[in-house]
């Protein structure tokens, strides 16, 4: 009896432990992945599939999705354009897993996995506007085209500067200051700035008309918003825009007799 009584004492300290080391792994695992800010987007459209028009006849799409390029200004996404669509994609994957912290910072950034960037297809997929979607880079010489792309709607010069010193530390320090980078020791809001979506429409290879739906991107970031990381999975997120921008210009383009 007592030998049991010892068994399932050693057993309930050994769980207490196991217990203690599953929590430090997660603390862990948060404190390396999760950025210490919050991040939303507004004024966008909030169209939704419920809002497309019931009599639309569904007719065939050639249409080419650009990469959302991590870019902090016009200048940098088009030389970030001419180094080609590959390079650019790979550019903002590297921007997005090395700087998790400044993903409130950055105007105009795709998170890990590019949702935002595959919602396009997804919803135009979905829609059942499209009888045919057909992805191609240039468009064809006979057919409806759309060629979708993101621009950068650049952020406040405050931003800018609290970047730069960020930067000038991290340098300066040989590296020293990198965890404090990371994890947003210095505060920052960021209430302006995101990305314009625009769908540029061909017929017969010729331009029709482009629509331009803008997206504010909103965030604060400082460490001690670490424990509230979790909020991230109840606010408006990148693909929820360019989802609601994407049903707006279905609903417009079918209106102007575009599509």
């Amino acid at each position: 009896m007592t030998g049991e009584h010892a068994l399932t004492e050693d057993q309930v300290v050994a769980k207490q432990k196991s217990s203690m080391r599953t929590r430090s792994l997660i603390l862990l695992v948060l404190l390396v992945t999760l950025p210490g800010c919050i991040v939303t987007y507004r004024d966008f459209p909030n169209a939704t599939m419920e809002s497309l028009p019931r009599n639309h006849e569904p007719k065939p799409l050639f249409y080419h999705v650009e990469p959302i390029i991590a870019a902090d200004s016009h200048e940098q996404r088009e030389r970030a354009k001419e180094a080609g669509s590959s390079a650019a994609r790979v550019g903002s994957i590297s921007s997005m897993t090395l700087s998790l912290g400044w993903y409130g910072i950055l105007p105009q950034m795709d998170p890990i996995g590019q949702p935002g960037y595959a919602e396009v297809t997804q919803t135009l997929t979905a829609s059942g506007v499209i009888s045919d979607l057909k992805e191609t880079p240039n468009a064809p010489d006979t057919g409806v085209y759309c060629h979708i792309d993101f621009d950068v709607r650049e952020r406040s010069l405050w931003l800018t500067f609290y970047q730069g010193v960020n930067v000038a530390a991290l340098i300066g320090s040989l590296g020293l200051f990198a965890p404090a980078v990371m994890v947003n020791a210095l505060p920052y809001y960021a209430g302006e700035g995101g990305t314009t979506v625009v769908y540029t429409l061909y017929h017969d290879g010729r331009f029709k008309q482009a629509y331009r739906y803008p997206i504010t991107k909103k965030g604060a970031g400082w460490i001690v918003l670490l424990p509230f990381a979790w909020l991230n999975f109840f606010t408006n997120d990148l693909k929820d825009a360019v989802r609601g921008a994407t049903f707006q210009f279905l609903i417009d383009a079918q209106r102007d007799g575009n599509l």
